[in-house]
């Protein structure tokens, strides 16, 4: 059904205008129903898994689907986050039907389903021709949505960047599955098992670690998805962000079912170390930009490097017997993933929303929009708090859980060293996100209007505010229950890794997981008791509103406001060697005693970064096409001569025995 309704989504081009929508949004809800049903099948399953002998397609060249407990928690998220975005892209594309013509809206909606689609397959299929065809459908449909504002040039730019690293992803992968397959097996995860046990798995671990981290976004991989996520529509930065990253994750954690834990050391080390640098390089990447959307799309980078830090760690206790850390650590980093995906396609969607609303994510144009798009500010707030890890939202269960595995080895004293490693990013990256998203919220919707735009706002469309929904009630079931979700997720790391699910260390888990909600239901009492009481005490008041405090000037402006760029200069000094200003670009003057219209600034950071992993490669492969092009003469006898010299070569070296 699945692999029908795939190729049925293709059919929105023969679809009349006025229904290709409502034609897409069937379609992907159908496939959503189907796959979230496979999932809690497969979840159930006495044998620990599922294997679908419907799926048994020449599409696939009959590799068999086969879906787990860790597959279907992917899948499960990736169809909420689906349904949620394509319900969203109603009201927003509505912006474009004009400038659009019906075949770039038909081509937007097909990579829209086909995107869905093809991330399920990478979830459920194990085979090597299967998955890296999945693999492929997902980074050219991802790409054709990317590209959905190609006139303009920067939309081109970070297409391009993206489908080019996205590739050099893929031969990791391509080599990866031809070097695991060398003792005659199939080509195919499954086929990992034998090769790790006669070989040092590292290396080839490598290969698909680097694979699997161009997609997920690791340091210094990382380059395009600063670029991309900006660039694309914003339902489509949030499936990108909320669940395409994490096919990279899956990729990291099912290639690591097939370790034996006695080789995990050093891999869990490696994958550590990439999560900690990764996380910190994200959120103080994220701490400079004054762009809303690339804001959030290096604090995606910060997210998916506390996952990798919570799986590293969890590895390294795989592999020294500290099960306690083993299952807290996967199992936070599990978690983490799905909470990342709920609150981060909040935030992204409602970026969306203020974005059509105003034409601008730049943070220095916003300010006021708490007033002027009430329920919006609200949703932003919660994503704001979710992702700070704050309590009762579900971003504060899944750091919860690796800071408990981390301290309970400290308790025990056994990786004392990589648990306080872990303690200390843990705590840094999360003071650095409380500054991110103070500064993100405080500048973008408290304070007054910065600019015309954004004091003319009107609140989001019905569509847009509803298609929330969703992954706001997964924000609120993790944050308000954390025991009854935290449960069945480790009880997937426990079968799926092999562990005990109630190792000794891990007791008193569950009733500090149950304080958690008993708390929350306490600020959240408090929180209505304080309302309800002030609403008595104000009924049959006169309420009067008079101008805030100007600390003495008279007439205070927005001009008086703190600016985005001033909320993080200290951090811009501290990062100078890894980072500048785009080129063009200037900010505001430092003898400004208030900030004014800063000109030819968008608040763009550059990674330095950027320019040693992909910018150099750019400039040599210019300068090769320059010589090259010498060549390209226009001349008919020039390139029958080239020919001539050619196949003369051949024939040469064919003498010498060297072809």
């Amino acid at each position: 059904m699945l692999i029908v309704l795939a190729v049925l989504s293709l059919a929105v081009f023969a679809v009349p205008p006025r229904y290709k929508y409502w034609f897409t949004l069937l379609v992907v809800a159908a496939g959503a129903a189907v796959s979230t049903a496979l999932a809690l099948s497969a979840w159930g399953a006495s044998a620990g898994e599922i294997v679908f002998e419907s799926g048994y397609s020449p599409l696939f060249l009959f590799d068999r689907p086969v879906m787990d407990g860790l597959s279907a928690v992917f899948v499960i998220v990736a169809s909420v986050v689906a349904v949620s975005v394509t319900v969203y892209a109603k009201d927003y594309l509505a912006a474009y039907r004009e400038s659009k013509s019906p075949a770039q809206m038909s081509l937007h909606y097909a990579a829209l389903s086909l995107l869905y689609f093809s991330m399920v397959f990478v979830l459920t299929y194990r085979g090597g021709f299967a998955f890296l065809f999945s693999w492929e459908l997902m980074t050219l449909s991802s790409f054709l949505l990317v590209l959905f504002e190609g006139e303009k040039r920067e939309v081109r730019r970070a297409a391009i960047n993206y489908l080019v690293l996205m590739h050099v992803g893929f031969v990791f992968l391509l080599t990866g599955f031809v070097l695991g397959s060398g003792g005659g097996d199939a080509a195919g995860f499954d086929a990992l098992r034998n090769y790790f046990a006669t070989h040092d798995p590292v290396p080839l671990f490598l290969l698909f670690f680097a694979g699997f981290g161009m997609k997920a976004g690791l340091f210094p991989l990382h380059v395009w998805l600063p670029e991309a996520h900006p660039a694309a529509p914003a339902h489509v930065s949030a499936l990108m962000s909320g669940v395409m990253l994490k096919m990279g994750v899956y990729g990291v954690m099912r290639v690591l079912t097939y370790v034996e834990a006695g080789e995990l050391y050093t891999i869990g080390l490696i994958v550590l170390f990439a999560g900690v640098v990764t996380a910190l390089w994200g959120i103080v990447f994220a701490a400079l930009q004054n762009d809303l959307k690339r804001l959030l799309a290096c604090s995606s980078m910060e997210n998916v490097g506390l996952i990798f830090t919570g799986l590293g760690a969890g590895m390294v206790g795989r592999a020294t017997g500290n099960d306690v850390l083993a299952l807290l650590g996967t199992g936070g980093a599990l978690l983490h993933a799905v909470n990342h995906a709920f609150f981060k396609s909040v935030l992204f969607l409602n970026a969306g929303s203020v974005y059509l609303k105003t034409h601008t994510r730049n943070l220095d144009e916003l300010g006021g929009l708490s007033k002027r798009m009430p329920v919006t500010s609200l949703l932003f707030l919660v994503g704001t708090l979710a992702i700070c890890a704050l309590p009762p939202f579900n971003g504060f269960v899944s750091e919860f859980l690796i800071y408990a595995g981390f301290f309970r080895s400290v308790a025990a004293g056994t990786d004392v060293l990589l648990a306080a490693v872990g303690i200390a990013t843990l705590s840094l990256v999360g003071g650095l996100v409380v500054l991110v998203f103070t500064k993100a919220y405080g500048i973008g919707f408290l304070g007054m209007p910065r600019s015309r735009r954004a004091a003319e706002a009107k609140e989001a469309g019905n569509w847009m505010i509803g298609a929330q929904v969703l992954p706001l009630a997964g924000i609120l079931l993790i944050g308000l229950v954390p025991a009854f979700v935290s449960s069945r997720l480790t009880g997937v790391v426990s079968s799926v890794y092999s562990l005990p699910e109630m190792p000794a260390g891990t007791d008193g888990l569950a009733h500090s997981l149950a304080m958690i909600s008993v708390l929350a239901a306490v600020l959240i009492g408090m929180a209505g008791g304080i309302y309800v009481w002030k609403r008595r005490l104000l009924r049959g008041r006169t309420v009067a509103e008079f101008p805030t405090w100007g600390c003495g000037f008279t007439a205070p402006d927005a001009r008086m406001q703190y600016t985005a760029e001033s909320y993080a200069e200290g951090l811009q000094r501290l990062s100078s060697p890894l980072t500048g200003r785009s080129a063009g670009e200037t900010g505001v003057s430092k003898d400004e005693p208030f900030a004014g219209t800063v000109p030819n600034s968008t608040g763009r950071w550059r990674d330095r970064v950027d320019s040693l992993v992909s910018g150099r490669w750019v400039f040599l492969v210019r300068k090769l096409n320059a010589r090259l092009g010498r060549f390209q003469t226009g001349r008919v006898n020039h390139y029958v001569l080239h020919a001539v010299v050619f196949l003369a070569a051949v024939f040469l070296l064919t003498l010498l025995g060297i072809l």
